[in-house]
């Protein structure tokens, strides 16, 4: 053996499982999964693997653990969830965590249309996955305009008197008021319906026959309105039908490149092609391609059902390894994967395939490593390559957060971004020192915390919306959580907050004494303070844009949703026998208990609450 394993693999079963590679602090380097875990493990040491990135792996190997499993299906599961916990170094990782959104259709008597992420626990009709919200939402706004379909809560649907902006403009046939019958409506969501299955041509000519029988009853206005609608459909399609192509397809390629490795993945269902979309792939520079593509096709197929056709470019052996993958995990799936080698299906994989070196190249010309350098330079300390920013953000006082950001050579970093509540810290309408203090020492608490918890990399510049004194209360915070190498900057906001008016404030301990520096003001034409504005900006625009997002969200929440006991139904029936908030908040205790569904306590806690 040309490296010694770290137990007899004698011991080790004939069986399907999952096995994890330790280092000698116990922590996980690699985590696989086996049909026959001694056979697997044993291929590591039997002789020296070809990859150095395996060879480095296998030389830091100091203790295994394993688990045996019913199946390999059962096994790939687990293997996939504990990657997602333990992050391990040598695995390949997916740096999208958010699910695919989905266009949910929802059972209900008289259904709505919109986006949808997450597990599909709903009831209702499920097409997608698309490649992005952004393809959910266009498609949704052309389909609105066509089918005239509700797209509201069911709190506004419940609670309307009269039609919407939607209905005014044309996006909605408003089943809220009655202007529309139930069975009509049933016939513009099974219009909807096989839209979205893709039985584009039959709905075309099932409207041609309409409008030509509107015509000849001299219904001419009924015949313009379908008119207009098979024109706009006709649109829509122009261009966008490919015969060469499957109806249902996914091409998935990737892109190398010297930071890593970039997937661009193509859809099409329903014979539409719902566009490209990129996902970068962490800790994969040194990792073969069908690993790579084994570990996408568990992240994007393991809740959702793989379409017809899978198109990837790797070898033949490979390619059936894949389609073997898909059977794990779903034993019914007919999906074939395929190289395709001439024709439309070619084509469109090259075509997705420059579509992701395209965004490749625009995310290279935004390489930020000069003005990294000139930071350096200003503040007398090595390159960084990674810069966090924190900003706290209120309201008049109200709905008071936080907000931290992280930029790196090649831009923003949105999926280290973070957001936090500070609820129970109130600021001044002047913002008052000692709010600002409290709400810094909450907020990097809370995420110098999760950097010791290994949840958030630690950047090696901070950026402290401040002056001294918040300067201080962030030192402070770093040396309780012992991060006593993180380096502090204080950006203070000059006359008129104008860009190049700032003063930083440098808070290490060889930078001055008590651990800050002197000041510097850099001036706006220093490329070092334009990176800072840049860094300081974009923490300023998250952590607002969280600010109104709660503010938002207040104001359509009643009094009464903070009291225990007060669900959806009990709120509707108080605020109709009452007429409204004021009326409840008006009412005495045996008022309040005669109300449907009251009983004497919760008048009590319902009086209580609006009465403190």
């Amino acid at each position: 053996m040309w490296f010694e394993p770290p137990l007899p693999l004698s011991s080790l079963p004939s069986e399907p499982g999952v096995y994890r590679m330790l280092d000698g602090e116990r922590k996980v380097l690699y985590v696989g999964k086996a049909r026959n875990l001694r056979k697997r493990v044993s291929s590591y040491f039997q002789q020296m693997p070809d990859s150095p990135r395996t060879q480095a792996m296998v030389q830091q190997i100091r203790d295994l653990n394993f688990t045996v499993t019913a199946s390999e299906a059962e096994a790939l599961v687990l293997e996939h969830n504990l990657i997602k916990q333990l992050k391990p170094r040598y695995n390949v990782l997916m740096k999208d965590s958010k699910s695919y959104p989905y266009i949910l259709l929802t059972d209900e008597a008289y259904p709505k249309l919109h986006l949808y992420r997450g597990k599909r626990t709903l009831s209702g009709e499920y097409f997608g996955p698309f490649p992005n919200a952004g393809a959910v939402h266009q498609t949704l706004h052309v389909m609105q305009s066509i089918f005239r379909i509700r797209d509201c809560e069911n709190g506004v649907f419940n609670n309307r008197s009269r039609p919407c902006m939607q209905h005014q403009i044309g996006r909605c046939s408003a089943p809220c008021c009655d202007l529309v019958s139930q069975d009509e409506y049933g016939s513009q969501v099974g219009e909807v319906r096989r839209f979205l299955k893709g039985e584009d041509e039959a709905l075309l000519k099932s409207w041609e026959s309409e409008m030509q029988q509107a015509s000849d009853v001299m219904a001419f206005e009924k015949a313009s309105l379908l008119r207009d609608r098979i024109r706009a459909l006709r649109s829509i399609l122009a261009g966008s039908e490919q015969s060469t192509l499957p109806d249902s397809a996914d091409v998935i390629t990737l892109i190398r490149h010297a930071s890593g490795v970039l997937a661009s993945i193509g859809v099409r269902r329903s014979g539409h092609d719902l566009g490209t979309h990129t996902l970068r792939i962490a800790q994969a520079a040194d990792a073969e391609d069908a690993e790579i593509l084994q570990s996408l096709l568990i992240e994007r197929y393991r809740d959702d059902l793989p379409p017809n056709e899978i198109l990837v470019t790797c070898l033949d052996a490979e390619c059936r390894e894949l389609q073997r993958l898909l059977r794990l995990l779903h034993p019914k799936c007919k999906s074939n994967v395929n190289h395709p080698q001439r024709g439309g299906r070619k084509q469109w994989l090259e075509q997705v395939l420059h579509s992701g070196r395209q965004m490749l190249s625009s995310r290279r010309s935004e390489d930020q490593q000069p003005a990294f350098q000139a930071l350096a330079e200003l503040l007398s300390v090595d390159s960084p390559e990674r810069i966090a920013a924190v900003d706290n953000a209120h309201l008049g006082g109200k709905q008071m957060v936080a907000a931290i950001t992280f930029a790196g050579w090649q831009g923003p970093e949105k999926e280290l971004y973070r957001r936090y509540k500070l609820d129970g810290i109130s600021a001044t309408a002047d913002v008052g020192e000692g709010d600002d203090y409290a709400a810094m020492e909450a907020v990097l608490t809370r995420f110098f915390r999760a950097i010791n918890e290994e949840a958030i990399p630690c950047p090696d510049l901070m950026l402290i919306d401040g002056g001294r004194g918040q300067l201080g209360i962030a030192m402070q915070c770093a040396a309780s959580a012992g991060l006593h190498d993180l380096k502090l900057l204080a950006v203070t906001k000059g006359d008129g907050r104008k860009l190049g008016e700032e003063t930083l404030w440098p808070g290490w301990l060889e930078s001055g004494e008590g651990g800050i520096g002197k000041p510097l003001k850099p001036g706006r034409h220093s490329p070092a303070l334009l990176l800072i504005a840049r860094v300081r900006d974009e923490a300023h625009r998250f952590a607002g844009a969280y600010m109104r997002k709660r503010k938002k969200k207040s104001m359509f929440t009643s009094a009464l949703d903070t009291i225990p006991g007060i669900g959806p139904a009990k709120r509707t029936a108080l605020l109709k026998h009452f007429g409204g908030i004021e009326g409840v908040k008006m009412a005495g205790r045996a008022q309040l208990a005669q109300a449907p569904g009251i009983s004497d306590g919760l008048a009590e806690r319902i009086f209580i609450a609006l009465h403190k």
